[in-house]
Order: structure tokens, then C-alpha cells, then sequence
């Protein structure tokens, strides 16, 4: 069976759906706060996703502030990412210093990588998954 890992921030909408969903699917997952994710793991995440860590990051500064009103420091990092002008390295770096830059949540086998909530997607990705005994959240 494989370890599947959710990572997000308590309080954000996606990530507690995510969670809840994966629990009475019955999918074993390890759960991870965003805030503790290492420089490597990031690079690790990068690698999986197409078009690399700028991918991980919030899109824009507006759905940033959605969910990170209160971030305010963090916010002139998104325009750099999404630029293009930064190095792959470099975006790892900003995401590791600032990791509520992240889009949340990520659910990873480290082999498959899924960022953001999509139920349609999680319910393909999931199919064949071995579940353990189902218990609702």
C-alpha cells in the first residue's frame, strides 16, 4: 500500500475538505503542516509537478489574499515567481523561506502529486487505491 502524504495549513477551506475527504474515503495519509516543509522537500515536490516549483506558488497575489489576508510580506514574492525571471532554484529558495506561498493542499505519493482541492481529480487518482477501514471525519 502506498504512503500518501497531505500537506496544508489548518484553517484553509481545501485543506480541511482534502482531509476529511481522504479519511472517509479511508486513504492512509501521513498529515503534514506546509510551514514545516524543508528546502529538499520542496525541490522534491517541484520535480513532479509540470512546469516546477513556480507551480507550487500561488498564481496571483489576489488568491493569495484570499486565504493569507493577513500576509503581507509575502505578497511581493508572487509577482517575482510568476515573472519568469527567477531560476528554478531560486523559486525553491522564496517557497522555503516563505512557504505559505504554497498552494495548499498537496496530497503526494511522491510519484504522483496533486496541488490544490479538485474532487473530480482526487476521485480518478484514488480508484485503485488500497483503503483502510472507512471511519467518517
Amino acid at each position: 500500500m502506498d504512503q500518501w502524504v497531505l500537506y496544508g495549513k489548518s484553517g484553509n477551506p481545501s485543506y480541511e475538505i482534502t482531509k476529511a475527504w481522504l479519511k472517509n474515503n479511508g486513504i492512509p495519509v501521513e498529515n503534514n503542516s506546509i510551514f514545516q516543509l524543508t528546502r529538499e522537500e520542496i525541490g522534491r515536490l517541484a520535480a513532479l509537478v509540470p512546469g516546477g516549483a513556480k507551480n507550487l506558488a500561488y498564481p496571483d497575489v489576489f488568491s493569495f489574499s484570499l486565504i493569507n489576508p493577513q500576509k503581507k510580506t509575502e505578497k511581493g514574492h508572487i509577482e517575482k515567481i510568476q515573472s519568469g525571471d527567477l531560476s528554478e532554484e531560486e523559486i525553491i529558495d522564496i517557497l522555503s523561506d516563505y512557504p505559505s506561498l504554497v498552494i495548499t493542499p498537496i496530497v503526494t505519493d511522491y510519484k504522483t502529486l496533486l496541488v490544490g482541492y479538485d474532487l473530480e481529480t482526487m476521485v480518478s487518482t484514488f480508484r485503485f487505491v488500497k483503503v483502510k477501514d472507512v471511519t467518517m471525519a
